[in-house]
């Protein structure tokens, strides 16, 4: 080939490739800096704290808020953006590109921030997360639990298990008496709802005491199926005058002990359900929807006391004592062995 085809061909060569790296360029280009139109109007962009990014690029690619999670990934890590990125809710109501979608989330404000509360907590737990939170103005960081309660006009012994658990949003610079408001009257409406539709077979006598028993329930297993049987042996010895002995309870009414032994079980507190019938003196934690709905609704067994724990999340129901002891030998006492 002569040095002119060859000068030719690399020219050639060279303007294919200038021509092709513009295209790519506009093409990314559009991509990331071309705006988006919103569907519907308004798209609720929701990051959880800790959440997965992938998670939050699939997200925007499906509702058709961003062309491509790869570059969004891609861009996020490129730029070490990836740790900057603030949780809440982002309001997005107008076209919008990819680019001012991670500067949005990495530098600017969220419009409502997000906070979970847990099933399973006790008031300690959750006025400590509460506590921590950023953005959020604390007005009852230095309050007591009396304080709080009598702020918010609470009408129980303690702030135990009066809280809904779930995700809430809220606007940055919100008080920390607000969400706890918010979440009572949550937990207010959800029990009260469930009392009022509670099935024959419920012997609780006001949705506090539905709470109550959902503690005590949420405390004893975390499969729903064992949830509904806990309740209903729970609900037939509170039916049949039988004392619940029950071990989370006694456990919380011990809370000042580094360390609980079976001798620790005489000692009388409100919440010892080994000494004292009926229900203790007031939740043991915050509930989940699932306990409060196991507390309403026991099942018409009326044959069924003593369940025991068994491991993995299973538990073995008994219809009395000289089972319950069979199960406890079978499945507590050969493990020890």
């Amino acid at each position: 080939m002569k040095r002119d085809d060859v000068a030719r061909t690399i020219n050639i060569l060279y303007k294919i490739a200038l021509v092709l790296f513009i295209v790519i360029i506009i093409f990314i280009g559009n991509i990331v800096f071309f705006p988006q139109k919103i569907p519907n109007s308004e798209y609720h962009l929701v990051i959880a704290k800790d959440q997965s990014l992938v998670k939050v690029a699939t997200d925007l690619e499906q509702n058709n808020i961003i062309k491509s999670k790869r570059v969004f990934l891609v861009l996020l890590k490129l730029f070490s953006l990836d740790k900057r990125v603030n949780a809440g809710m982002y309001i997005l109501n107008h076209p919008i590109s990819l680019w001012n979608i991670i500067n949005r989330i990495t530098h600017g404000t969220p419009d409502q921030i997000s906070l979970t509360i847990l099933d399973g907590w006790t008031f300690s737990q959750l006025k400590k997360y509460v506590d921590s939170l950023e953005d959020v103005k604390h007005m009852a960081l230095y309050q007591s639990e009396s304080d709080i309660k009598n702020i918010l006009k609470i009408p129980y012994p303690n702030l135990e298990g009066v809280f809904y658990p779930d995700t809430y949003y809220i606007v940055p610079g919100q008080s920390d008496l607000e969400v706890y408001y918010h979440a009572y009257k949550m937990m207010q409406f959800k029990a009260e709802s469930l009392y009022n539709n509670r099935s024959i077979n419920s012997t609780v006598k006001s949705y506090y005491q539905l709470l109550i028993l959902a503690s005590l329930i949420q405390k004893e297993t975390s499969r729903k199926d064992d949830m509904i049987l806990v309740s209903t042996v729970f609900n037939n010895r509170l039916r049949d005058g039988m004392k619940l002995q029950d071990d989370p309870s006694v456990f919380y009414g011990l809370r000042g002990h580094d360390k609980i032994i079976r001798k620790d079980f005489k000692i009388d507190t409100p919440y010892n359900t080994y000494l004292h019938e009926g229900l203790p003196l007031t939740p043991i934690c915050i509930p989940s929807l699932d306990a409060m709905v196991a507390a309403s609704k026991p099942l018409n067994k009326n044959n069924v006391y003593y369940f025991v724990a068994v491991g993995n999340g299973r538990t073995v129901f008994s219809k009395n004592y000289a089972e319950h002891m069979e199960a406890v030998d079978k499945y507590l006492k050969r493990q020890k062995r």
